[in-house]
């Protein structure tokens, strides 16, 4: 994908996010079942040292609120783009007692977001439904690299994409390329457009990142798979999570 194109699709979903965070929020409350198995799995493991969360892409701190249902302290920080979704996240989960959160305005698609960072060595990196917002497969492969560094010793890198075409309910909503001024041939397969259309209108770029690009990805970033499994939505299986672990011999700590 070229640099135009793959900024065009950033501007477009940066725009997406600023005008839907309210109602984004507002539909983003209940706990999902992935988001479920996914926590425990997280929690599963009991140690005296609280567990060390980075929510890359956090949105509204959903998962935040969920992990304080485990009953187990962490220390979470939460990073996302938009300060609107930061603020309802500060608000949904400033009454936590078991999770002690902090919240970090950063871009992933912007090659400096680490910098925001006050530490390298996450017991688990989270990246849930937002890889697929980033344009060209080079970009997905830098950020899955960056998270994959900000892990500690056999950390975990959990991360999870949106299986549209397996629906045909969401393949009928597909928008033309032209709503976002963009050439077809400028796109790579398994892109898309999609409207949401609750409260507002708004016109958001999505990608679909099937197993084999999981597998990939995971694999030029020095990861290796623990589980895969499809959980969410309407059908139940829309979202497909991949829990990953660094590789032995392979670097845990983010170049700065």
């Amino acid at each position: 994908m070229d640099d135009v194109t793959r900024d065009r699709l950033l501007t477009l979903n940066r725009q997406f996010y600023a005008a839907v965070a309210h109602p984004f929020d507002a539909t983003r409350q209940a706990p999902t079942p992935g988001k479920a198995q996914l926590v425990a799995q997280l929690t599963a493991q009991r140690r005296a040292t609280p567990l060390r969360v980075l929510d890359a892409g956090c949105g509204n701190g959903r998962l935040a609120v969920m992990l304080e249902g485990a009953g187990r302290a962490v220390e979470y920080t939460g990073v996302d783009g938009e300060a609107q979704l930061l603020a309802a996240a500060a608000r949904n989960t400033a009454e936590l007692t078991h999770v002690r959160t902090r919240f970090v305005q950063a871009d992933l698609a912007e090659p400096d977001w680490r910098a925001a960072l006050t530490e390298d060595d996450f017991d688990a990196v989270v990246c849930l439904a937002t890889l697929q917002h980033m344009p060209g497969y080079a970009l997905r492969r830098r950020v899955v690299s960056d998270l994959a560094g900000l892990t500690g010793p056999d950390g975990i890198v959990a991360l999870s994409g949106w299986q549209f075409m397996d629906s045909p309910r969401l393949r009928g909503r597909l928008l033309d390329w032209s709503t976002a001024g963009v050439a077809p041939s400028a796109v790579e397969p398994g892109d898309a457009l999609l409207p949401w259309k609750q409260a507002v209108y708004a016109v958001r770029y999505v990608h679909l990142i099937d197993a084999d690009e999981f597998q990939r990805l995971a694999t030029q970033a020095g990861l290796e798979t623990l589980t895969t499994f499809r959980a969410d939505g309407r059908e139940g299986n829309l979202n497909l999570y991949v829990l990953l672990q660094r590789r032995a011999g392979t670097r845990g700590r983010a170049a700065r």
